[in-house]
This record gives structure tokens, C-alpha cells and sequence, in this order.
């Protein structure tokens, strides 16, 4: 065998790896891939508490104006205002308000999340180069060509 089918052959083995190396990653082996969509936009009528409840009672300084003999005095009265939570449930979101000036204690949003599950089945059969030895009209001789495989693993 002469020293040029050697290195003739060892370049076209390092080409065929390289090449493979390359391509691999189109060839993906039972690999899962994950999508999710998120919906995250919620509209709804205006809502309607579902529960309330009477947590306490706060006094606010109320000014008034007493006039007495011919002199305007400012007074302050105590007006008791009461407090309660109100609770706003949907399939949505579920919000806690409460305050004399109203606030938002606690909201909990349940967004519509959809997750989609695709499966990616290995390649088994393909074309590619070979190469190797094989036996031609002149008996024992290097080999490069095309040929069909079937991956066992």
C-alpha cells in the first residue's frame, strides 16, 4: 500500500468525523421539547364583592363652625367610620380590599397557562460517507463512498 492511500485515507476518516461532528446536532435522539403560552390579559365586568366582613371603625376629625356671640369659633367632631374587607373572587384572580381610604391588601391572579408537549423521534436509517477496506478486483484496497446506515443506539 503506498504511503499517498494512507494519508489519503486518514484525511478523508478526520473529514468524515469532522463532518459528523458537525452534523450531529440535527439529529436529535427522543429529545422533548417544551412550549408554554401564557395568557396574561384579564378583563372582566366590574366586580361585585363576594364576602365582607366589618373589621373595625376608625374616628376622622370632622371641622365645624360654631358661632357664639358674634365670633366664629372652629370645633372639631369625631365622626365614626366604619371599616370593612370586601372580598372580589373571579376564576381569575381573587383580591382582598379594605380601609377607610381603600386599598388593596392581598390580590392572587391565576393566569391561563396552556404548557404543549412535542416529541422529537431519532432518526434511525440515513445516508452518509464510509469508508474503510474492502475487497475490489485487485483483492484488499481502501474504500470511500456513499452508503446506507442504520443507528443502533
Amino acid at each position: 500500500m503506498k504511503a499517498w492511500h494512507i494519508i489519503f485515507l486518514l484525511v478523508s476518516l478526520m473529514a468524515s468525523f469532522l463532518a459528523g461532528y458537525h452534523v450531529r446536532g440535527t439529529c436529535v435522539k427522543n429529545v422533548q421539547v417544551e412550549r408554554d403560552t401564557v395568557v396574561d390579559t384579564l378583563r372582566t365586568v366590574l366586580p361585585v364583592p363576594s364576602f365582607e366582613i366589618e373589621v373595625g371603625e376608625v374616628e376622622i376629625p370632622y371641622p365645624i363652625i360654631v358661632k357664639e356671640k358674634g365670633q366664629d369659633k372652629i370645633d372639631t367632631i369625631y365622626v365614626p367610620v366604619p371599616i370593612s374587607q370586601k372580598e372580589y373572587v373571579s376564576e381569575n384572580y381573587r383580591a382582598w380590599v379594605s380601609g377607610y381610604n381603600v386599598s388593596l391588601d392581598r390580590i392572587e391572579v391565576f393566569p391561563k397557562t396552556v404548557y404543549v408537549t412535542k416529541t422529537v423521534s431519532a432518526r434511525r436509517w440515513g445516508l452518509g460517507i464510509t469508508g474503510g477496506y474492502g475487497i475490489g478486483r485487485s483483492g484488499l484496497s481502501p474504500y470511500i463512498g456513499l452508503g446506507v446506515y442504520y443507528r443502533l443506539y
